[in-house]
């Protein structure tokens, strides 16, 4: 009675640290969007948010185990509804997503998306260009001439968000739900079937890297409608293990040092000429005097 005993203490023990191990293990959900993400090819891993996860966040969590689960992006909320322990770096922030997730406090502000075109096709942009350069897309949509290439589950900021959402079913809006879809999209526009793609800064800068099989010379044009930076956060599951994970990650974002790592990160991919503009939204965001000093 006492061997049977003893087994099953031992057993239960080992039963009960293992449930102890999975409570506090968080999925990381990743998806193959570069820069940001780059999950194949050449610079696997080493994408903005792939390195400020491995370099930031997750050294400061040590309480935790990591699991890293590579997704399409347009199944990701799927994810973070539906399990209790899942998380993901680098969400904007929307009405529908709150519905079932919980947000972090910002970890870095950027430049917001705009819309990509060839060099060699921004003539017939010209009729939809207002004061700064910036692109009016509400006036192109409307006007239902050329086609807008976007992403499938992504968000571009809740101003683009509700615009595109406001145009559902036009003829001039193509959703493309491809793993690395702005290319898709370009190599769309050079068989004329979408006039312009909306993207970032820094994806602008990636796809015309000579590195690039596929170069393309594009020109990046802000949009009207868009507010002088968009704001990323960490984001879990809505649920008591979400809740506790995202205190945690808190404590790790409110470091400085975590914030400017991140920061240099994501100008380091950006044009020459979006690197001034990005350190200054960067100060206006975390309200911080100058860099930290090295």
């Amino acid at each position: 009675m006492a061997k049977w005993f003893k087994s099953a203490t031992l057993a239960s023990g080992l039963f009960a640290s293992g449930m102890m191990q999975g409570a506090n293990e968080i999925s990381w959900y990743v998806y193959h969007l570069p820069p940001l993400y780059i999950q194949e090819g050449p610079g696997k891993g080493e994408g903005i948010v792939d390195l400020a996860l491995q370099r930031q966040l997750i050294p400061g969590l040590p309480a935790y185990q990591h699991k890293f689960i590579n997704v399409p992006l347009k199944r990701l909320e799927l994810m973070l509804r539906d399990e209790d322990n899942a998380c993901a770096l680098g969400l904007f922030k929307n009405a529908e997503r709150e519905k079932t997730m919980i947000f972090s406090q910002p970890f870095f502000a950027q430049l917001p998306p705009g819309a990509m075109i060839p060099r060699t096709q921004i003539a017939q942009l010209r009729p939809y260009l207002v004061a700064g350069d910036k692109l009016s897309l509400s006036k192109l949509l409307e006007d239902e001439v050329l086609t807008v290439g976007a992403q499938s589950g992504r968000s571009y900021g809740a101003n683009i968000d509700e615009l595109l959402q406001a145009h559902k079913g036009k003829k001039n809006i193509y959703l493309n739900s491809a793993p690395n879809a702005a290319k898709s999209l370009l190599q769309m526009n050079a068989l004329g079937r979408v006039n312009l793609v909306l993207g970032y800064p820094y994806e602008a800068n990636f796809l015309n890297s000579r590195d690039n099989a596929d170069y393309i010379d594009l020109k990046f044009y802000p949009l009207q409608e868009q507010p002088a930076y968009l704001l990323g956060y960490a984001a879990c599951s809505k649920s008591a293990f979400g809740e506790q994970a995202i205190e945690q990650i808190n404590t790790v974002l409110a470091r400085r040092e975590v914030l400017e790592a991140i920061a240099l990160l994501y100008e380091s991919w950006l044009p020459e000429d979006a690197r001034a503009l990005a350190h200054q939204v960067y100060n206006q965001a975390f309200q911080f005097k100058g860099r930290v000093r090295k």
